[in-house]
């Protein structure tokens, strides 16, 4: 008699449990783009599979690369201006007093590389890198090219200097960059002033 009184009340109790599991007051807060749980009608194991849909919230971030002139902790760029092989203007407004140009280029054939024309003459063609700064009532402020000019060659033996950058100590207007690229794939320019 005894082990039967203790049974029932296990019996009780796995009742009381399962019914409190499958009742609609022990689902919980309904979640949207969710389909509520099911009833179970039955104590017994079940082999289906139930998939509860998940809803995942995308936080945007702000990805930054790194700086291909490298960065300088004092200066924020204010203009970028890129181009290959040619000619290009560009006009920038300063309103600081105080700014740098920072620059680099990729040559396209190595200094002293011999170059033959359609008339059948042989040169020797050299990467160059040219920016005239002038102001903007044409009078020039600086002519900027990197120093020792663009030679891969010497770079391989004494480090690559890129990148180069000039200090001007004058602003608070617009400049003109008229930029002259001779052999090379790529140039880049960027106009840094303090950060506030």
């Amino acid at each position: 008699m005894r082990y039967s009184i203790v049974a029932v009340g296990i019996a009780l109790v796995v009742f009381i449990f399962i019914a409190g599991c499958t009742s609609d007051s022990a689902r919980g807060p309904e979640i949207p783009g969710t389909t509520p749980p099911q009833s179970v009608q039955t104590a017994v194991p079940s082999t289906e599979v139930i998939t509860i849909p998940v809803t995942t919230t995308i936080v945007p971030t702000t990805i930054t690369t790194p700086d291909p002139l490298g960065d300088s902790p004092d200066l924020v760029t204010i203009d970028t201006i890129t181009g290959g092989s040619g000619s290009r203007s560009a006009n920038v407004t300063v309103s600081s007093g105080y700014w740098e140009m920072w620059y680099t280029a990729d040559p396209l054939v190595t200094g002293g590389q011999d170059s033959h024309s359609a008339s059948g003459s042989q040169s020797a063609v050299f990467p160059s890198l040219s920016v005239v700064v002038s102001d903007a009532n044409g009078k020039e402020i600086a002519t900027v090219e990197p120093p020792g000019g663009l030679d891969v060659n010497l770079w391989q033996r004494s480090g690559d200097p890129r990148p180069w950058s000039k200090k001007f100590y004058e602003g608070n207007k617009e400049y003109t960059f008229d930029i002259t690229a001779r052999s090379v794939k790529s140039y880049l320019v960027e106009v840094r002033v303090r950060k506030p």
